[in-house]
């Protein structure tokens, strides 16, 4: 790192340091000294070649300018889905357990720290600054109301670095089903560092949905790793509409057989909007299976990225895994980096991956014209198709319809 990101990074931390457990202080040392030394991924790192991080912080982003607050004058409530479910609050990457509501006795969620190994520098940092991580742990047999999780930003009095902190075990037979959104208010620029870490035991099943609508001065890396027990069942859902910087991270191990993995995401991006979007599915036992379906609209100066990586190991016999990332291109000027791999070691498998980078299809739209509809419209019509394929799979019928609304908007106006 450069020394006065160090020099930043440093001062925050002993300005934070007393209001650390003595617990994880050594911990949290031993964590920022692994970031200094990686520094933010830049071009010459080959998973961030296309998304320069370092380039892009050091450039809208003051360690020294953070504000730390834990006070805000957002009404949590007010910004609240009107369902019942549980409400869990983070504010500033502080998760507030007095603001949330928990209906289930038979949930457990609670502040905790644990002493988890670095990854990488984004890891390494969580693991520094977080404060107040969230635990939430889902008894066995237990089909529990939605986890409504809501991050708010309040960047009016300087910029914010936040680190929010989530680890979710799900036992054997639970289905649990989360919702994330983010809400911010002020104008000062906002770092969001997040991560989550999900554990499901035999037969548990979850699905995550993520709606990222930010602000453009809003900039998040968010690493979300998913380690799936014996016959259980995962499903993703992300749809990416604005923001300075959404760098998405999903890394699926499937460590037992006859494991299920769905990833969805859609990303429809105008202005100088930056999302990348990279996965990896890890088949280790026979009989798994894995489907992910991206797609992607750009328009003006936005730019995308999209790598899938699947890795079929040699006892991972029986394999079915399917990948695609779709991309319509409305402007000369917007970007789609798109790479998907697959690397297989065994020889019983279906496997199959690919992408398309196209515009608006001609033969579609001349038929819809053809039928006296306006140019226009039949352009809206057609990227409407193309998206709406991406919300089959929430779970919540509300939350389809919001998504719907915002894509409509998007392309109607």
């Amino acid at each position: 790192m450069d020394i006065s990101v160090i020099n930043s990074i440093q001062d925050q931390f002993k300005k934070n340091e007393t209001t650390y457990p003595s617990s994880s202080l050594d911990h949290r040392k031993s964590a920022l000294e692994f970031a200094i030394l990686h520094d933010f991924p830049g071009r010459k790192n080959e998973e961030y070649k296309y998304t320069p991080v370092n380039r892009i912080l050091k450039k809208k982003f003051d360690f020294e300018k953070v504000i730390t607050s834990k006070t805000s004058d957002f009404q949590f409530e007010d910004h609240f889905y009107k369902k019942k479910g549980n409400h869990l609050v983070f504010l500033n990457g502080t998760y507030l357990p007095v603001q949330s509501k928990i209906l289930n006795s038979t949930c457990c969620c609670s502040e905790t720290y644990s002493n988890q190994s670095f990854k990488d520098v984004f890891d390494a940092l969580n693991i520094a600054f977080c404060d107040n991580s969230l635990k939430i742990e889902v008894s066995k047999n237990y089909t529990p109301q939605a986890f409504f999780i809501y991050y708010f930003y309040d960047s009016q009095q300087g910029q914010v670095f936040g680190n929010p902190n989530i680890r979710i075990i799900g036992h054997s037979n639970t289905q649990i089903q989360i919702l994330e959104k983010t809400i911010s208010k002020g104008t000062h620029p906002v770092f969001i560092n997040k991560k989550v870490s999900i554990h499901l035991k035999t037969n548990a099943e979850i699905n995550i949905t993520k709606i990222q609508n930010y602000k453009n001065h809003v900039y998040q890396v968010y690493n979300l790793e998913v380690n799936q027990d014996r016959q259980s069942k995962f499903s993703s859902n992300v749809y990416s509409f604005s923001g300075g910087l959404i760098r998405n991270n999903l890394n699926i191990n499937q460590l037992g057989e006859h494991c299920e993995s769905y990833m969805h995401g859609l990303y429809l991006i105008t202005g100088n909007t930056h999302v990348d979007n990279h996965t990896a599915v890890n088949h280790t036992k026979p009989h798994s299976y894995s489907n992910e379906l991206y797609k992607g609209i750009l328009n003006e100066n936005a730019r995308a990225v999209f790598n899938g990586k699947i890795f079929v190991r040699p006892e991972a016999q029986k394999t079915n895994a399917f990948q695609a990332n779709q991309n319509i291109n409305l402007s000369d000027e917007a970007s789609i980096h798109t790479k998907p791999q697959l690397e297989i070691w065994a020889d019983d498998v279906k496997c199959s991956h690919g992408c398309t980078v196209g515009q608006i299809d001609k033969e579609a739209l001349f038929y819809l014209r053809a039928r006296g509809i306006g140019k226009n419209q039949a352009k809206a019509l057609i990227l409407i198709a193309f998206s709406e394929q991406s919300l089959e799979h929430i779970p919540f019928e509300f939350i389809k319809e919001e998504i719907d609304m915002l894509i409509r908007k998007r392309l109607i106006g």
